[in-house]
Order: C-alpha cells, then structure tokens, then sequence
C-alpha cells in the first residue's frame, strides 16, 4: 500500500512539472502508473520486449545407427518406351581400282596356199591271165551223226541236308545222256564250310565212278589258316561247275565227293548248311575243235 502511494507521489509530481503538455515521458508514466495500478489490482502486467537470445549449446553425441528397414515391395513395371529414331546410313565406300586390261593380240596373217600336185600318169592295164579248167564233182561224203542236243534235256537234284561226311561221296544224281558226241555241263550250288588251322579238303565230281579225264577233273578247294590261334568257323555259299565230254551215251551217274586236298591235311568238312544244295546237270553240243 505504501510503495502504491509512493508511486502515485512521483507520478503526480512529475504531471504537476511538465504541465499539459504530454511529451514521451508522460506517455511512459502514463503507463507505468497504469501498470502499477492493474499490479495493485491484481492484473497481470504488459509482457516485456523478448530477451537475446542465449548462446548455442555443444551438440550432444551421435545416437545409436537404426536398424535395416523392411524392403518395399516391387513396384509397377513402367510402360515401354517409344522406340528411338533410325540412325542415319554411313557413307557409301570408295569402289576398288580396277586392275589395267591386257593389250590384245594382233591377228595373224594367213598362211600361202600350198599349189595342187600334179596328177599323176594312168598305169597301162594288165593283161587277162589265163583262165583254169573247172575241175570235176567230188564224191558223195558218208552222212555224220546229228549234233544237235535238245535244250530240254537237263535235270537237278535238290536236298536240303547237313552232312559232315570230311571224306566219302555226299550225293549222287542220275540222268540219261542222249546223244554219244555230246558234253554234260555239271555244277553244285551249296553251303561249303572248312573248320581247322591250315586244313584243306576237296569238293569234285565223279562219273559213274570216276573223275573226269576230258578234258580235266571238275573241282573245288577249300583252305583254311588262322596265324592267331583262333578258328572262326566260317559257313557260307559256294559253288563251282565244268564241262566233262567223252562220256558214253545212256544212263549216267553223276556223283559229288569230299575229300583232302593233295599234300595238305584234312579238316573238318561240312556240306549244306541251313540251306538248299544242288546238283544240275545239263547235256550241251560238242565244243569247237
């Protein structure tokens, strides 16, 4: 209450000297009083003009690095783009020299004509010769045997047999021979096989006993040698065939035989394997002399 009255003493005091006139520090007072009458009242005073500011604190440490954070998901995929201009074309390349062309040749000159011969003079003609005197008619010649054989006459004989005969007759086939002064053409056709190291047999033919003598025998050969050891066993076709003349006419025995090869030991012998064997007999003319 005291300093209220303090207050209102200066302030009246200072309004009694400066007179009517309100100058800047009457405004002050004006206010001062005022604000110390609203004080007294209990009202709150005009707010003060705003400090300067303080000076800037240290910056406190760095904090702990966060944790990874969750991946986004994947996001649209963008439209294509439109496609980019057509670059310009490069400039055309400098055409290759060309080499220098040969100078042709000059044409020959033409040849002189060689000049025709001169004919020759006509030869005198020959004289006639002599004309011989014809000579008689020769005797009547006795009249010979026909030679002629018939193309029909001929014959196989067919089997389908194995037989492992090494040495001895396999088959035999009878025909009838029609004419004396003919010839019998022979052949087999068959499976031949030889089994052994440097072994040999014979294949050959025999008429009514006997090997042909006109003019020689009808035969085949079979060898075998294996340098290493081993003896594959080898079956497959064969065949052989001949002309045998001399030989009587009428019934014939035609007959094929096994046997070794001369001078070579005999092997293991096998004839008509899995297969058809024939034996064909054919009677034919007599052959040019």
């Amino acid at each position: 209450m005291v300093q209220y009255f303090a207050v209102s003493l200066i302030l009246s005091f200072f309004g009694g000297s400066l007179g009517t006139t309100t100058s800047p520090q009457q405004q002050n007072a004006s206010k001062l009083k005022d604000l110390c009458q609203r004080s007294m009242l209990g009202f709150p005073g005009i707010p003060g003009s705003n400090g300067i500011p303080g000076v800037p604190g240290v910056p406190g440490p760095q904090g702990p690095q966060g944790g990874e954070g969750v991946k986004g998901q994947i996001g649209d995929k963008g439209s294509q783009g439109m496609p980019g201009p057509r670059g310009n074309r490069g400039r055309e390349g400098t055409p290759g020299k060309s080499g220098p062309l040969g100078i042709k040749g000059m044409k020959g000159e033409a040849g002189i004509a060689g000049m025709k011969g001169v004919r020759g003079p006509v030869g005198m003609k020959g004289e006639r010769g002599i004309v011989g005197m014809k000579g008689r008619k020769g005797d009547k010649g006795e009249k010979g045997e026909r030679s002629v054989v018939p193309q029909t006459n001929w014959k196989q004989c067919v089997s389908k047999s194995d037989i492992s005969n090494n040495d001895g007759k396999i088959k035999d086939c009878a025909f009838n021979k029609l004419q004396s002064n003919s010839a019998l053409r022979v052949s087999f056709q068959g499976n031949m096989r030889v089994d052994g190291n440097q072994k040999c047999n014979r294949w050959y033919f025999k008429f009514n006993g006997n090997e042909c003598s006109g003019p020689m025998t009808i035969e085949a050969v079979v060898y075998t040698y294996w340098p290493s050891g081993n003896n594959p066993t080898l079956l497959h076709h064969r065949s052989f065939e001949g002309y045998c003349e001399n030989i009587p006419q009428g019934a014939v025995r035609v007959e094929l035989w096994v046997g070794k090869c001369r001078g070579y030991t005999l092997g293991n012998a096998r004839t008509g394997w899995n297969s058809v064997s024939r034996i064909m007999i054919e009677e034919v003319s007599r052959p040019q002399s």
